[in-house]
């Protein structure tokens, strides 16, 4: 277990931490993220991409010959603590910037915080519409939001051959991730002419799927589409719904718990062929992201999935505007410097093209400070022999898909 001191978990790029000279000159990112609980398994996958980028800009020189540290505060998955967390980072840690989040709820605290108390924050993960959909001028967001999800899903079955559902269920969670997404879902599938046979909502972290399975499997869907903020729930999600011979032509989840690599270790054979439509982990087809894929395997013996690649491109957005800020040593001031850095940033990482303006999403939510490009950030995977492969658009693809679902042949 983390063991989390008075001001956080502290990652630096140098091997030594304590060093006093670095302490001493340091520019701070917060990061507030869950290091212990339930949700632990993304903090750390943050923990990681935030190290890697750190090490990087320090070794190339930092930024005007200052060094980065990421302040990480363990939140626990709790939406009233990481509102605590967020202020004692800018208040007592007296971070410039911050990052993170993990779930929509949190950073949603989170962003209300950073706008109370005119700190800029990067949302690198949390995906609910209303995070940049309440105007707040000190809040950006690089990865697509919840309504977007879907938006690799709706390319699929409007030009994949065969791909159009006849019907389909489906179930989510009731937190604001959830919601969000089944909300753009059906969207999505109302414009589509597909009926929705199930609508199925849970409580988070629900034990036992198969009442509400059997539900479903008694409205014979076409498709099962499935949101789970939960690693757990996701899991048990597919395994009910499987051992309980649910046969649609996709399973199909959104994000959330379908990216994470226990689907594969905890579900086995199950997971093969899941889709998960969701923010993609950028273009496996470009060389500088191969890179960046192996590089974070060698170090890690993990390949990046969104979560990651979304945390490491975050870092270096932050050091660009950094970089053009002019940074005077009056904390609030600097913060200032910062937010208007971010709010002119024109830049790419690993993630894609990124570029912070205000605008009209698809589910008719208008935006401030979100990633102009979000759009292009969605992407279907698949897991496929242990591994969640891009499938959809072709453009980014890392494999064939296979559709329809072979179990629901037998």
């Amino acid at each position: 277990m983390w063991r989390i001191p008075k001001l956080g978990w502290t990652l630096s790029l140098l091997a030594a931490l304590a060093s006093p000279a670095l302490a001493a000159d340091t520019i701070k990112i917060g990061a507030p993220q869950p290091l212990t609980g339930a949700d632990a398994p993304f903090g750390d996958k943050f923990r990681k991409a935030y190290a890697m980028a750190v090490e990087e800009i320090n070794a190339a020189g930092g930024v005007h010959g200052r060094k980065l540290e990421v302040v990480i505060e363990d939140h626990m998955a709790k939406n009233a603590l990481a509102a605590t967390v967020a202020e004692k980072l800018i208040t007592q840690a007296r971070v410039l910037v911050l990052t993170g989040g993990r779930a929509s709820g949190q950073a949603m605290e989170i962003a209300s915080v950073a706008q109370r108390l005119k700190t800029p924050y990067l949302v690198d993960h949390p995906s609910a519409d209303m995070i940049t959909a309440k105007g707040f001028e000190w809040v950006f967001r690089n990865n697509p939001t919840g309504s977007i999800y879907p938006a690799a899903f709706d390319d699929f079955i409007a030009h994949y051959p065969g791909a159009m559902p006849k019907s389909a269920a489906v179930v989510y969670d009731n937190t604001l991730f959830g919601k969000t997404i089944a909300a753009a879902i059906k969207k999505h599938l109302a414009a589509r002419h597909v009926p929705v046979v199930a609508d199925e909502a849970y409580p988070v972290n629900t034990l036992d799927f198969k009442p509400i399975m059997t539900k479903v499997k008694g409205a014979k869907p076409d498709y099962l589409l499935l949101v789970a903020v939960s690693t757990t729930d996701a899991i048990l999600l597919t395994r009910h719904a499987k051992e309980i011979g649910i046969a649609p032509r996709a399973f199909v989840g959104f994000g959330g718990g379908f990216g994470v690599a226990d689907m594969a270790t905890q579900l086995g054979p199950l997971a093969q062929n899941v889709f998960s439509s969701a923010a993609w982990s950028g273009n496996p087809n470009d060389p500088k992201v191969k890179a960046f894929y192996q590089k974070f395997h060698a170090r890690y013996g993990i390949w990046p999935h969104e979560h990651e690649v979304e945390g490491y491109s975050g870092i270096y957005i932050i050091a660009d505007a950094l970089r053009r800020a002019h940074l005077t040593g009056n904390l609030q001031a600097d913060r200032e410097a910062i937010r208007q850095a971010l709010a002119s940033t024109d830049m790419t990482t690993v993630f894609g093209k990124v570029k912070f303006g205000s605008w009209t999403g698809p589910a008719g939510d208008h935006y401030t400070n979100q990633n102009v490009y979000s759009p292009e950030h969605s992407v279907l995977a698949q897991w496929r022999d242990g591994q969640l492969l891009n499938v959809w658009p072709k453009t980014y693809a890392e494999t064939s898909l296979v559709f329809p679902e072979p179990l629901a042949e037998k």
